[in-house]
């Protein structure tokens, strides 16, 4: 180990100390909710001065009576840990982990110990409002004036019926995540227009995961906690407080796992893990390719995991030939033989595992993620771990009652194939219907192929596209946009009309455990305190919405309730019984390893013949990244996210900023900060193609020095989010856009976004 890599290896204990932040933050919520004091120590004022007993300064925690405990599942992040809220005063006082949740096992992270900040923050939405000043953008007061309900129907009704009958239904579009509601009167109206933000998320894993193992769109769930070897290119989720895989990821190396930690940065994750290798930006793919060539060659492959469940050996052997170790260690700057060792001690280390979740080295950062995402599959495979212990899991879940089936609708109008993003023109991806948040500005500023007139956005954030400036010149384009949200975002400052809903801590239902689920499983969520203002669910609103457009028809007899019961119903259970049962339903049971997949050979496909026929390569071939670094633009770019934080939604929180600090920075190497004549705290201007962000620069040895990194999150411009607003910078301004016909050029089957595909320069401001 080098000196550098010494500096930076982290204790065991200091990483545990680190993940300890979460409790803390949960203790910390307590007192800015409940009050603090001193412990009282008693004094005799008749002693000395320096007689007196000391003072124990420590605050503790005022303990009320609580009076009542509710079950409810977190609804920051998608892992939906299952939580228990004490009730005191008619307030929710303290939020605990549900011990009985495989998910949180009775643990939360540091944002859903600070949900309760979020839940009573004074700068949520209230109430429905329209906007009375036409113009938009940042530092544009929208001059909001307070309607009531059927008001703000009426006005998106309108201006969205007027939208249809001019332009056709394809002029509509809905951004905003998979919902029920939302997905029948988008039919309903018959607007292919269906927009998500998973090309900046996991697409590239899910046509992969489509195309060689038929798995559907989200097998996240890891197994890390029995892993003997874990080899993480870029997969950080420890280091970003992801609950389950931190706590899995602790118990693995307190087991004496193996950690090999592949990234051009140095996070607490690999520090952990005792190994950095510090690889060059998007060149992951290389390391991958040599690997598979090792282990085919040297046959250290598991063979009776390999003979019985997979196909396409042969041909992958032939097509790997030419990957030599040093033929990557050309293109990483990792030499060859730690490329060798790594790849002997990943095939012989049972179980081993290369993890995997969103946008690491295999989601939709570089033109060459969806052939890493395939490199990390066929990688897994050849040493059997996946869906077997200490590996990849298909998670276990239950199977619910359709919402077509319970309420079954009216015909649905045809129609029309073309989406404003192009999504359907990728064959592997495109059925999913998930949206591509990359083409939408061009397609919108360009009217192809058809012009956009109107929007329904729901928690979507400006700051969450590609080259955010652009983005918002598309909105406004548009004739008309409502939104819903819960805080007033920087979309919301984009609407014309806003529908307030509540904070999930406010809201009922249940939810499938889904990271973590090695059994069914289910959560009930019941509100822990009434509405504190006039919200509405996202359901409510949908059908408001649709009444007051024409399309009532479609949501007659619909209800949650009922949706609910059948659900449970079918499920053996009810509401009651869930609250009887900590709030929990589970249908466990031993743990047996697929053995059949629903592929053409019933097989995972080390050779995809779903990707053949669809035009793609079947084999995961050498690509660089499409931009390299220049004269102009000299250093790679990557983007983190800090543990404090999910994405862009939670910088109003007053716990979660003081945990991280007001204002995120550029990370630079201290050999390039000196190059350019830059201290750490001096504000720099980093630069794109695209556009340029200012930020103070923070400078450290754990960082490649041809690579600088932007933690996203930051930037806010909405003034109504007063803790977050005008600190930091978003970094997703230096995100080039693309058009349609560049995103199919990249032949990339998952459409990924290329987010960090890009170079920059950085000098003083």
């Amino acid at each position: 180990m080098s000196k550098k890599e010494e500096k930076w290896k982290l204790s065991r204990r200091a990483f545990l100390l680190a993940s300890g932040a979460a409790v803390t933050a949960g203790a910390a919520s307590n007192f800015l909710i409940a009050g603090c004091q001193p412990e009282e120590v008693e004094r005799d004022p008749d002693d000395p001065v320096d007689e007196q007993p000391e003072i124990d300064k420590t605050l503790v925690s005022v303990e009320p009576e609580i009076t009542d405990t509710k079950f409810n599942f977190c609804g920051i992040c998608s892992a939906n840990c299952a939580m228990i809220v004490d009730i005191a005063d008619d307030k929710a006082w303290r939020i605990r982990g549900n011990p009985d949740d495989q998910v949180a096992e009775g643990h939360l992270c540091v944002k859903g110990y600070s949900a309760l900040k979020d839940l009573y923050d004074p700068d949520r939405l209230k109430h429905p409002m329209k906007r009375t000043n036409p113009e938009k953008g940042p530092g544009v007061d929208p001059e909001w004036v307070k309607i009531d309900w059927d008001e703000a129907f009426e006005l998106a009704a309108n201006a969205y019926n007027e939208a249809i009958e001019e332009h056709g239904p394809q002029s509509l579009a809905f951004i905003s995540r998979g919902h029920d509601w939302m997905n029948r009167l988008q039919r309903a109206i018959g607007t292919p227009n269906h927009i998500q933000h998973h090309s900046t998320c996991f697409t590239t894993y899910t046509a992969v995961w489509r195309a060689a193992m038929g798995t559907g769109n989200r097998p996240f769930m890891l197994d890390v906690g029995r892993a003997k070897y874990i080899l993480s290119f870029g997969w950080d989720q420890p280091s970003k407080a992801k609950n389950m895989s931190a706590r899995e990821y602790v118990k693995a190396v307190e087991n004496g796992a193996k950690v090999v930690y592949v990234d051009p940065r140095l996070t607490i994750t690999g520090a952990l893990g005792g190994e950095w290798i510090p690889i060059k930006p998007g060149t992951d793919l290389a390391f991958m390719l040599a690997m598979i060539r090792i282990i085919v060659n040297e046959e250290l492959y598991d063979k009776d995991y390999v003979d019985n469940y997979t196909s396409g050996l042969e041909q992958l052997a032939a097509a790997v030939q030419d990957y030599t170790p040093e033929w990557a260690a050309e293109i990483t700057e990792v030499d060859a033989d730690v490329i060798e060792r790594v790849a002997r001690e990943f095939a012989t280390t049972k179980p081993a595992l290369i993890p995997n979740h969103k946008r690491d080295a295999g989601g939709p950062n570089y033109a060459n993620s969806w052939r890493v995402a395939f490199c990390i599959n066929i990688l897994n495979a050849l040493v059997g771990s996946i869906d077997r212990e200490g590996g990849q899991i298909i998670g276990r879940t239950p199977s619910m009652v359709s919402f077509d089936d319970a309420f079954p609708p009216p015909d649905y109008p045809e129609m029309p194939d073309a989406r404003i993003d192009g999504f359907e023109k990728h064959p592997i991806i495109g059925p999913t219907r998930r949206g591509d948040f990359s083409t939408i500005t061009e397609a919108i500023l360009d009217e192809e192929p058809y012009p956009l007139k109107a929007a329904f956005i729901r928690k979507h954030n400006v700051l969450a596209f590609p080259n955010a400036p652009r983005f918002v010149e598309a909105l406004q384009k548009l004739d008309f946009v409502a939104v819903c949200d819960v805080w007033p975002s920087e979309m919301v400052q984009m609407a014309d009309v806003v529908f307030p809903e509540p904070y999930y801590l406010e809201s009922s239902g249940f939810g499938n455990r889904v990271y973590h689920a090695f059994y069914p499983q289910i959560a009930l969520r019941e509100p822990v305190i009434d509405p504190l203002y006039d919200t509405r669910g996202y359901g409510g609103i949908i059908t408001g919405l649709a009444q007051a457009m024409g399309y009532g028809e479609y949501f007659e007899g619909v209800s949650s309730g009922e949706l609910n019961e059948q659900r449970l119903e079918a499920l053996g259970t009810s509401m009651e019984e869930l609250k009887q049962n900590n709030g929990i339903w589970s249908d466990e049971r031993p743990f047996e390893g697929r053995t059949e997949w629903d592929t053409p050979s019933n097989k995972i496909e080390l050779y995809s013949t779903v990707l053949e026929e669809n035009g793609y390569d079947p084999l995961p071939h050498w690509q660089p990244k499409k931009e390299m670094p220049t004269d102009e633009y000299p250093y790679y770019m990557i983007i983190s996210r800090p543990p404090m934080h999910k994405m862009s939604q939670t910088q109003n929180n007053e716990l979660m900023m003081q945990a991280y600090g007001e204002e995120n920075s550029v990370m630079l190497n201290s050999a390039t900060a000196a190059d350019l004549g830059v201290e750490d705290g001096d504000e720099v201007i980093v630069e794109s193609r695209a556009n340029q962000v200012t930020l103070k620069a923070k400078v450290m040895e754990g960082i490649r020095p041809d690579t600088v990194c932007i933690e996203h999150g930051f930037g806010h411009w909405s003034r109504e989010l007063t803790i977050a607003f005008n600190k930091g910078a978003n970094e997703g301004d230096l995100i080039p856009t693309m058009p349609i016909d560049e995103m199919l050029a990249a032949g990339d089957p998952g459409a990924g976004s290329q987010m960090q595909d890009f170079c920059v320069n950085v000098y003083k401001a």
